[in-house]
């Protein structure tokens, strides 16, 4: 099963709307591969939905269905990366290519320019959500 790291941005976006592109990675296409995430991106993700500023601008944040957020990361591989090396022009964007590297991703899913101009790192295909789902679309792995 093709495994894949998601950074805040794409995770956030698929909360906030389940009919996005994003929101099609978490709903109708879940079983068609494996989430990695570290305790790091997990603290980011639910310091984000914390966020006053985001949660004013996106209200249906406040009523996110909280179970369904803890089923996603109960349903996900957790690694702990034994090092986050600096690699991103972004430092704050280490953390997930040490979680794809560690969890052995073939996939991260962003739409941050800092990673997107990488292309790849250490055998990990750094794409937006849209290529993704082309993938798993011609690979025929949608869920019926």
């Amino acid at each position: 099963m093709v495994k894949a790291v998601f950074d805040t941005n794409v995770f956030i976006r698929a909360l906030i709307n389940p009919h996005s592109r994003c929101g099609r990675l978490l709903d109708e296409f879940a079983d068609a591969y494996e989430l990695i995430l570290s305790p790091a991106i997990i603290r980011e993700i639910l310091e984000v939905l914390h966020r006053p500023r985001l949660q004013a601008r996106f209200p249906r944040i406040a009523h996110l269905d909280v179970a369904r957020i803890i089923t996603v990361f109960a349903q996900a591989h957790v690694v702990e990366p034994p090092e986050v090396l600096a690699v991103s022009r972004d430092s704050q964007d280490d953390k997930f290519l040490a979680c794809a590297r560690t969890g052995r991703a073939g996939y991260l899913m962003t739409e941050d320019n800092d990673l997107l101009v990488l292309g790849a790192y250490e055998g990990v295909r750094i794409c937006r959500p849209a290529e993704f789902i082309a993938l798993l679309e011609a690979q025929g792995t949608q869920a019926e």
